[in-house]
């Protein structure tokens, strides 16, 4: 994937219920489990019947850290697959810096190298919405994330943008899964209705 990828979703389901459609993506870590640790990057509510909703799933990915509960946060850095970066302290106070390359080169890695409570939280971004998100990283820890261009779809009652999967309200554990290596473009519907299921399919893909 060299270029950013533009998605479309069109709403083919008889949704009287008003399924919120959401998206997200999963890190490819052997312990990573999607409904703890998955986050809702894109959340489409509201769109009817033969309506549709366009995104782009961009090349670029940021890197971020905080502490305290979220209070306090770095500046985001573009990140790079098969790079380190490391939460420190220097004579300005904590930040973070890019630190040289990782042992995997389909990683990206976030070293906790301060001593805060609770440890940090690492997170990546993609068009300005958290996609990943690795809670309490202790002091010398570190988070890795395995990122590929695959993205997951799914349905719920209730959902937020950059909330995790654990704490929404799902209407299923089964996602669709939508992979975009060497895609450019893309549309994706949902069909079926509240009694028979709903399912995702793609429609067209270039």
């Amino acid at each position: 994937m060299s270029s950013d990828i533009q998605i479309t979703y069109i709403n083919k389901s008889m949704n009287k219920d008003l399924p919120t459609i959401f998206v997200f993506t999963k890190s490819e870590t052997p312990t990573f489990d999607a409904l703890k640790e998955g986050v809702a990057w894109r959340v489409l509510p509201d769109i009817g019947r033969e309506s549709s909703y366009s995104f782009i799933y961009p090349i670029q990915t940021y890197v971020s850290a905080s502490w305290q509960d979220g209070q306090n946060k770095t500046q985001m850095l573009q990140s790079t697959i098969g790079k380190r970066y490391s939460v420190s302290q220097n004579d300005t106070g904590i930040v973070l810096v890019a630190n040289g390359n990782v042992s995997d080169s389909k990683s990206i890695e976030v070293n906790n190298d301060v001593n805060v409570p609770n440890g940090i939280s690492a997170s990546l971004y993609k068009d300005g919405k958290l996609i990943m998100k690795k809670d309490i990283v202790g002091y010398g820890q570190t988070a890795t994330f395995i990122l590929k261009p695959i993205l997951y779809w799914g349905v719920a009652s209730e959902i937020d943008e950059s909330q995790l999967l654990n704490s929404a309200i799902l209407k299923t554990d089964s996602f669709f899964k939508q992979d975009l290596e060497g895609v450019t473009k893309a549309t994706v519907s949902l069909n079926g209705n509240a009694e028979d299921g709903y399912t995702f399919k793609i429609v067209s893909q270039e």
